[in-house]
């Protein structure tokens, strides 16, 4: 394993060891949406098709820095899990969204929302890819499922 990827998954670990505590009392947080496109989360490319996006940390609040994401394909073949930021919006969104950004042929998971939250997490995507290229921004609704999947 090269230096940077055992920093990263050194970096998941303390994550999800530092929030083990509060996740396990939080109730579990998680979205399903249909993706018609091919998809990047991380390092690893996911086809089109249903997903369960999994805020392993709980529901972000706008003082955290940083969180935990988990998105599977809904017959579980596909899977990762990655440490996220967490970003704020000043109007709670109605409806829970991912969202996703092109860098040149690929789609990059970039957001997920919760309903009601003004806190979402927001994935590191590639260098140079920002939001404000609105023409190459894709905003898809989710829905939420209680109790988890």
């Amino acid at each position: 394993m090269n230096r940077k990827a055992l920093s990263l998954c050194a970096s998941l670990l303390s994550l999800i060891a530092i929030n083990s505590a509060g996740a396990q009392t939080a109730r579990k947080v998680t979205l399903e949406a249909s993706i018609p496109f091919e998809f990047v989360v991380g390092n690893r490319a996911f086809p089109a098709g249903h997903y369960v996006f999994e805020l392993a940390t709980g529901s972000p609040k706008g003082t955290d820095q940083s969180a935990v994401l988990i998105v599977r394909g809904h017959e579980r073949r596909y899977f990762a899990a990655v440490a996220t930021g967490v970003t704020t919006d000043e109007n709670a969104h109605v409806q829970p969204k991912v969202m996703f950004v092109r860098s040149g042929d690929r789609m990059l998971l970039s957001k997920v929302w919760r309903q009601g939250d003004h806190a979402g997490l927001t994935l590191r995507t590639a260098p140079g890819v920002t939001e404000e290229q609105e023409s190459e921004v894709f905003t898809l609704d989710a829905q939420a499922v209680t109790g988890g999947v």
